[in-house]
């Protein structure tokens, strides 16, 4: 197995129709309208969020979008959409080198917006919930 990140665009392009299935549950299921599989690609090819990928073989087996988020105080790498096999293997084998890399890029948190059912997921490995986002629709405001 081999975990790279997509840097310049062309290699997105190129990668794009095996990275969009992986990716698409999230935006069928868990985006609720905030972005589409075309917009991530979009982004990812303007270099405003890095793609990750898991290849066995030739073969894309898991993707992950992210983005660096600024606060204030510290950087964070937010998580924007992962999908596909093998989580439980790539985290074993590369999860702390996706740390230290993240420290080196001078993050001091990964974090993600995601779905109750991610978020359980995500304690498996270290997450910690911190916020409970909610939301008011305005479109009858006037």
């Amino acid at each position: 197995m081999n975990v790279r990140f997509l840097t310049e665009p062309g290699e997105v392009t190129a990668k794009w129709a095996q990275i969009a299935p992986l990716l698409a549950p999230v935006v069928e299921r868990a985006a609720r309208g905030e972005f589409t599989l075309d917009d991530l690609r979009r982004m990812a090819e303007e270099k405003r969020l890095m793609v990750g990928v898991c290849e066995y073989g030739n073969a894309v087996v898991m993707a992950m979008a992210f983005e660096f988020k600024h606060y204030p105080q510290y950087l964070a790498i937010n998580i924007v959409a992962i999908g596909g096999t093998g989580l439980d293997i790539v985290a074993t084998n590369y999860w702390d080198l996706f740390k230290q890399w993240a420290r080196e890029a001078g993050a001091v948190h990964i974090e993600a917006l995601c779905s109750r059912a991610m978020a359980r997921m995500l304690n498996h490995y270290g997450f910690t919930n911190t916020y409970e986002q909610v939301r008011l629709p305005v479109e009858d405001a006037k």
